[in-house]
């Protein structure tokens, strides 16, 4: 009985620790905000006192693009609760929308990437003009 008691404790840890390092570990940013799944798209760049807008769908060429740009960025989980920001000139917010209807709000800075918890990005600082051009083109067509 011990015996099954003491393999039962042991698979329990092993189990806890391989969730920890999964949930920790390095990954891709557009594996992330999961770029496979996503038809629409909208970034802010440019924060304004009253900014309306509505998500629409883009070209999977445009989609493609971002995911290319994203997946070059690598990013790893942190235990802060809450986020302060440094670089309020380098900050944008992507506005992703998916197939199955869900949106979801990341914000991005220089090294940092926020939603409902906080990631650092591993090879920071993200090309923030590569961005705004993107906004530009989105927003032109």
């Amino acid at each position: 009985m011990k015996k099954y008691l003491y393999v039962s404790i042991i698979v329990l840890i092993i189990g806890v620790i391989l969730i920890t390092i999964y949930k920790y570990r390095e990954q891709d940013l557009g594996e992330l905000v999961n770029m496979e799944n996503v038809d629409k798209v909208h970034i802010i760049t440019e924060y304004k006192d009253s900014y309306e807008f509505e998500i629409s769908k883009v070209d999977q060429e445009t989609i493609n693009k971002l995911a290319n740009f994203l997946n070059q960025y690598k990013v790893k989980l942190t235990n802060q609760d809450g986020w302060i920001s440094n670089n309020e000139d380098e900050r944008f917010e992507l506005y992703l929308g998916y197939k199955n209807g869900e949106i979801e709000i990341y914000t991005i800075e220089r090294d940092v990437v926020v939603s409902n918890r906080v990631y650092k990005v591993v090879n920071a600082p993200l090309d923030y003009k590569w961005i705004q051009e993107l906004e530009r083109d989105i927003n032109s067509k």
